[in-house]
């Protein structure tokens, strides 16, 4: 949550569940959500036996490593290493939609209505009433010079009586729906703010530049755009 670049670390086995859904005390896989496809990589034993981990998720409030082989036990100390390129990749993604969701909201006053990022490209919904591909082109080559200006991102918390003072920190058409008090903000300094829990890159001239690659009518107010890095 504060240190996306965070890759290697010890850790100690708290529960083994059907004996490949490991608990770690402390752990920085990311778990599938937010539309974000979950880390990957490897808990290597103090004996050197290696686990790769092929799935992550958070059941119950816990986030649980899903293992190739069985064999961990609680009390296991570990290493944990994370499969970076995957990780940097999502982050990247990651950071690329909240630069054009700025643009789609501060140009066109268009929220996102859901999202989903993986390896091979990423999808963001937008509430748009009549399609135009034209004015989604258009957005993706205005954040594109948002990018070119290397704008820094930072990391960092406010109370949820703070940010709700903010409307513009709501990207998403739901709303804000969870229930916690202190809120944790992804900043583009001098672009965008929005409420997040996601991965990201600490300058956008990490992401690159963003290709359009297809724009799909989904329905009344429901425009959905594909695009790649």
């Amino acid at each position: 949550m504060d240190d996306s670049y965070l890759n290697k670390w010890d850790a100690e086995v708290k529960s083994v569940s059907n004996n490949k859904f490991i608990v770690l005390d402390r752990t920085a896989f990311f778990p599938k959500g937010g539309g974000v496809e979950w880390d990957t990589g490897i808990i290597t034993t103090e004996e050197g036996k290696v686990y790769n981990v092929v799935y992550t998720g958070k059941f119950s409030g816990e986030i649980s490593h899903e293992v190739d082989n069985e064999g961990l036990k609680v009390g296991d100390i570990v290493k944990c290493n994370l499969n970076w390129s995957r990780r940097y990749l999502l982050m990247r993604y990651h950071t690329a939609t909240h630069v054009l969701s700025g643009v789609f909201f501060n140009e066109y006053n268009f929220k996102v209505t859901g999202n989903q990022l993986t390896m091979d490209k990423g999808r963001i919904d937008l509430n748009m009433g009549e399609m135009d591909v034209d004015l989604i082109k258009t957005a993706i080559g205005k954040s594109n010079q948002i990018i070119l200006k290397e704008l820094p991102v930072e990391i960092y918390y406010l109370s949820r009586d703070q940010a709700e003072k903010d409307t513009s920190l709501f990207k998403l058409a739901v709303g804000f729906t969870h229930d916690i008090d202190n809120i944790r903000i992804v900043d583009i300094k001098g672009f965008d703010r929005q409420a997040d829990g996601g991965c990201h890159v600490r300058n956008l001239n990490e992401i690159g530049a963003i290709k359009f690659i297809d724009a799909v009518n989904k329905g009344k107010n429901f425009k959905r755009v594909y695009f790649s890095l």
